[in-house]
Formats: structure tokens, sequence, C-alpha cells
């Protein structure tokens, strides 16, 4: 009884020197990536692939600029690039040939390194990777290796493989299940695969004819709409592909005739000889997504996590991107300590929201469009896409959604916010604060007591801003000179988290001394109920930000500042400034910018920046690509900052915060000086019961008291 009791425990609790650190399912583009991060970070990977040898399947062509990104990072860019073909350039156009908009991704050359969408067959990419992965000690390749099913236990999962001894399953701490769209990991751990199947299938046909031949102006990846039968044109190195629609009443062999097949091609361009075809295959499209992405320390990626169709080339660079935010959340377990749930559950609430509202969303659009019957409806999508050719701002917005830099962003962005957060039963200000970052640019009005920060909540903003300044001044009555101490300052957070739900972004000052002084202003200011808050390098005793003659402390000082506030923080947002800008310069700024991301500040805030071009450069300061922290620009009316660009362009150049910090304490000190100059000259305030109702209204007076009365009548009925 014995042994066998020792056996159960045993199995339901390994040592760990027995398992291994990542299992993988997939030698896919989607598992191969995955595998060679985790390798790079230092992680014991063993994979599975089904297959004898990695897939030749060439079905994905694609990569955008925010996966060439990822594979740069991991040093097989430029393999790819060799034998890829720079695609800078993608068109849509009309059945007639005719240009509806052509997309120039040059214009993304200042926020990414790979302006262009890369033309190469997936399989390079795996091949490429699996050269690497053969030369690293820590992984495992295990070809002809199909998974069978996939059991969950405490701490670690059971991996079964098809043929494999029952009794001695494969054993990892974590997995990632990126083995297609019939996953048996997702299919053994009962996950549903929701969604639907188009009616159409779509037909693939590669030939070696030049195109541009026919189409001198042809971009490499043009999108053809038509009433009759849409298409789609790609070039990659070898070939062009083109993609056309199968309609019901058509079988797949009667589609891939040849006659079938001349007639398509011969209608994209007529050509007095047959096209020569390479290749061809039908597939059916599904539009679907996992119920969840992750179950226990079970993370689906890529096909096996959710499919769409294939226009816009998103598939396997969504899975790409699965794979990254997977070992994100891996290593953050493994190493940092973060709690696998919470992990698990913010790897799937974030993938699957990408997958379904942009990704899928983008996909079904694409294919609505180029399908569309209806005259005037195509009448007026080829105005839309006219009207956008003329707009700059409007065509590098649009480019960033097909590029998949805005999707990607928002993913990793949320993921370096929140994964160190403990996961609440409900979300806690400062992941509020970082969800609302990730839709666009966030105005935060100044809030200095409990009936401002109820005036700033009705009125319609999203987050409020708690002015060192502006306390001081209602509290104190003395100016921003470093007189409202830690105390202070937690105890008035304290009372406006209890009037308004809104995130509240709080003015730390310097931290109110010294490193350790920081990390417990951090504590107690997140305990009083901040989303964020903001410290600044400058020396104390500290000055407000618009007046001269500053002092700052040494960047390291800064920097250890910056590194204790996010080690003791649990979800509140790190904010740094710097006041460099009056004292050395804007050199100096971009120095110490780039010094505070590197240390883990969520946000940069450089006091007096506000140009686009600054703006701009500080955005590249501070993080490459999706990893850039938002930048934060101050709007008080102490300050200049006229020549800040009209919003969308500043949220482009990188803002993601603005903060109208003492606005409110203005107006009523204007207020009050001119009711008490009236009530001294003519012994009347110029307010009535109308202005005391809807004061007391603001507060909730009413409400309130019809409350205690119900609740007074319920005791009394018992």
């Amino acid at each position: 009884m014995t042994d066998l009791l020792t056996q159960l425990k045993l199995r339901d609790n390994p040592p760990l020197a027995d398992m291994h650190t990542v299992a993988i399912s997939g030698m896919g583009p989607v598992g191969m990536v995955a595998a060679l991060r985790l390798a790079r970070l230092g992680h014991d990977v063993i994979l599975f692939e089904a297959g004898a040898g990695l897939s030749d399947e060439a079905r994905a062509s694609t990569f955008h600029p925010s996966s060439l990104e990822m594979l740069d990072e991991l040093g097989v860019c430029d393999d790819l690039h060799a034998v890829g073909l720079k695609a800078p350039k993608y068109q849509y156009r009309d059945g007639f040939g005719k240009v509806l908009s052509e997309m120039d991704m040059s214009l993304l050359a200042g926020e990414t390194k790979y302006p262009y969408r890369l033309q190469s067959e997936q399989n390079n990419l795996t091949a490429i990777i699996l050269r690497v992965l053969e030369t690293m000690p820590n992984v495992t390749l295990r070809f002809s290796s199909p998974v069978a099913r996939v059991e969950l236990a405490d701490r670690h999962v059971r991996i079964h493989l098809e043929g494999g001894d029952r009794d001695r399953p494969v054993l990892a701490r974590w997995m990632i299940g990126a083995d297609g769209a019939a996953s048996p990991t997702r299919k053994s751990l009962g996950i549903a695969f929701e969604g639907a199947t188009y009616d159409d299938r779509f037909l693939v046909i590669s030939t070696t004819h030049e195109f541009r031949d026919d189409f001198p102006d042809l971009a490499y990846v043009s999108y053809i709409s038509d009433p009759e039968e849409w298409s789609v044109l790609l070039r990659t190195p070898n070939h062009w592909r083109a993609l056309f629609p199968v309609r019901d009443g058509e079988s797949d062999a009667e589609a891939m005739s040849p006659e079938a097949m001349e007639r398509r091609l011969q209608r994209v361009a007529a050509q007095p000889e047959p096209y020569e075809v390479v290749h061809r295959n039908v597939y059916a499209v599904n539009m679907r997504a996992a119920a969840t992405f992750a179950v226990g320390q079970v993370l689906l990626a890529g096909d096996s996590a959710h499919v769409n169709n294939p226009l816009g080339g998103m598939g396997m660079n969504s899975g790409i991107h699965d794979a990254w935010a997977a070992t994100e959340v891996i290593h953050a377990s493994l190493v940092d300590g973060v709690d696998p749930g919470h992990a698990g559950r913010l790897y799937s609430e974030l993938r699957r929201d990408v997958a379904l509202n942009h990704v899928q969303a983008r996909a079904q659009s694409n294919y609505d469009s180029m399908r569309e019957d209806d005259d005037s409806a195509r009448a007026a999508r080829a105005n839309e896409l006219s009207e956008m050719d003329k707009d700059e701002f409007d065509k590098r917005e649009h480019q960033r959604g097909a590029a998949m830099l805005t999707s990607l962003r928002i993913t990793l962005g949320r993921l370096k916010r929140e994964l160190y957060a403990g996961r609440a039963h409900t979300p806690s200000a400062g992941e509020r604060l970082s969800a609302l970052l990730s839709q666009g640019p966030v105005t935060a009005a100044g809030a200095y007591d409990g009936i401002s920060a109820a005036l700033v909540e009705r009125s319609g903003f999203k987050a409020a801003y708690v002015s060192g300044a502006a306390v001081s001044a209602a509290a104190l009555g003395q100016p921003d000179l470093g007189y409202i101490g830690l105390a202070e300052m937690a105890e008035q957070v304290r009372r406006i988290a209890a009037v308004t739900d809104l995130p509240l972004i709080v003015d730390g000052d310097t931290g109110y001394g010294g490193v350790l002084q920081t990390g417990e202003a951090v504590r107690r200011l997140e305990g009083a109920g901040a989303a964020a808050v903001q410290f600044e390098d400058q020396l104390a005793p500290k000055r407000c930000g618009h007046l001269a003659g500053k002092a700052l402390v040494e960047t390291e000082e800064m920097v250890a500042k910056i590194k204790i506030a996010v080690a003791e923080r649990n979800s509140i947002l790190v904010i740094a400034r710097t006041d460099a800008l009056g004292v050395d310069g804007f050199d100096a700024v971009l120095e110490r910018a780039a010094a505070y991301g590197a240390a883990g500040a969520d946000l940069v805030f450089a006091e007096g920046v506000t140009s686009r071009e600054q703006l701009t450069a500080l955005r590249n300061a501070v993080g490459q690509g999706a990893a850039r922290r938002p930048l934060m620009v101050n709007l008080s009316e102490a300050g200049d900052h006229s020549d800040l660009p009209a919003l969308p362009i500043a949220y482009e150049a990188g803002v993601g915060l603005l903060i109208q910090p003492v606005s409110a304490v203005l107006a009523a000190a204007e207020a009050i000086a001119a009711v008490y100059h009236r009530l001294r000259t003519t012994g009347e305030s110029g307010k009535g019961t109308e202005d005391w109702a809807a004061f007391t209204d603001v507060m909730g007076q009413n409400d309130q008291l019809a409350r205690a009365s119900a609740l007074a009548a319920t005791d009394t009925n018992r």
C-alpha cells in the first residue's frame, strides 16, 4: 500500500527534475518561433511534430512588419530576407484593372525598421529556425511524434503521444498547443472551437506568368474586387499566386481542372497562350476561435486557437504574435514568480480579443468588400478608398492595422502593464487605466478634492489627474514647491477614490525622498486607490515644472527609483517624468527617457516637450516597435503647449495620456474670488436655492436620502 501511495503521490506531484520546462506541439512557424524564443531565454524546450520532418506546405507567405521585428530580435530575419521578396506597396483594384487605392508602407518608416511586407513561404522560416534549434543543447526535437491527448495536473501537464506508453507520459511545466486547426491538444481539453465555415472555398493557383507584363504598375500584393468573381494576386520569390472563390455547386476537382483554372486566369489578364500552372489547391475557409486560449498551464496559439480567411495575410502573423505573447507569460511565471493562473487568463483575454476584434474583423471586412455585388455599395467603397488616398494620416492608420502593428501593441502593451498584477475578481484601477490606454489617447482632467472628482466623472472624462500643485493649493494654500508630503497626498487620494471610480493618475513628486521612500510612496498611493503614479527626476525640494532654477538628480538615482517602484507595485502604473529639457536640453531628455523606459516605466513624460518632431523622437527613444511606452503630455495652463499637434497626430507621435491638471482649481479660485467680491460689495452672492440643489445633486444627496428612507421602511415592515 505504501508503494502505491508513493507512486500516486509522484504521479500527481513529480519532482521538477523529471519534467521538461515547456513542451510545444507542432513545428509550424508558430511553434518554431515560440521554441526559439523560449530557448534563447534559457528554458528547456521539447517540440513534438506529427510528421517525419518539417512540412513543406507553403500556404502562408506574407510576413508583416510586426512579425519581422520579432524575427529580427530572434536573429533569423536576415536569413528570411535572403529567401524573400520585399513588397513595400499593396493595392486595391477593381475588376477592370483600375487602382482604387495604393498603400505605400514607406509611410511607416518612422515607426518600424521594416516598412514593407516580406513575401516568403512559411516553410522557409521553419527551416531557418530548425537549423538554429538543432545547435541548442536545451532543445529536444521529436519528429514522428503526434500528440494524442493532454492531461492537466496541479502544477504540470501530462502529454500522451500516439503509440506511447500510457503510463509514461511526457511531463512539462507548461505546454503550447500549436498543432493546427484540428488540434488534438485543444480537443483533448474539451475546448469548443466556435465560429462558422464559409460557403465559398478558396482556390489558390501558382503560375510562372509575370502579371506585371500586363499591369506594369501592379503591386506585389493586389486585392481585386469584382461583383462576379473577386481575386487576389500575390507575388512570391518564385511565382505569382492567384486566389479565387469557389462557389457552391462546383467541386474541388472541377475548380482545379485545367479548363476552370484557365478561365479564371484569363479573366484576370487575357493571354494568347495558356498559363503555366505549377501548383493548385482548394481549401475550405473557417472563421473560428477557441472558447478560451488557456486552460491551466496549456496555452493555445496559431490555428489551434483561431482560424480566419487569408485575405490580408494575417493568420500566420497573428499566430507568431500569439507565440510571442505566450512566451512572455510563461517566462514571467517561471522566472519572476507570476501566478500561472493569472498569466494564462491574461494571455487568453488579450489574444482572444485580438483574434476576434482585430484579425477576424479585418479579414471579414476584406472579404465582404471584395465580394460586394451591390453597385451602390461598391461605389461607396471605391469612394472611401479614394478619400483615404488623399489623407496621409488615414493611410498610415490603415496601414498600421493591416500590418498588425496596432493589435500587437495592444497585446504587448497590456501584458507589460498587467502581467505582474495579481488578478482580482474585479479589475484594479491600474488595470482599468491600462485597458483605456490600449484603446487610444486618454485625457485626464484635474481633480483635487471630492467635489471636483465627482464633477470630472459627471463631465464624461474617463480618468482624473490628482495634481500635487492643486492639492498643495487647496489643502495648504501653498505653491508647488514641495510642501505636500506623502501622508497628506495619500489621504487626499483616498478621499477622492472614495467618490469616483475613475482611474486616478497621481502626482508623486520626487517620490518624497530617496529610493526607499519612493518604494513606500508606491505602496501607500496604490493602497489609497491610485491607478498610476508619476515620479520626476528633480532634486528635492522640487519646483513646479514650469519654473526656472530646477536641479536634477543623477540618472542612476532616478533609474533606481523607477526600479523600486516597479518592484513594489501590484498593478499601479509607473510614470517617469524628466525635467531635463529646461536644464540640460533635448538630447538629455532623450538619454534620460531611454534609461527610464529601460528601467520599467510604463509611461514616460518629458516636461515641456509637445511638438510633433520632439514627441516622435521621444517615442522612438523609449522602446522600439510594439514595446514602445506611451508618452504623457501636460496641458497645464502654467506652460505653453501651443505647438502640440492635433490629437490624431499626437497619438501617432506616441502620446497616450494627456493631463489638464490645474484647470479646475484655477476656475474654482476665480469663481470663489468673484463671489467673495460680490458679497462684500453688494451683500448678495448671486446664487440661490437652485444652485444649492444642483450642488447637492452632484454629491448624490437626494439618492442617499431616498436610500435611507427605503431602508428604514423595510426595517419597519418586518
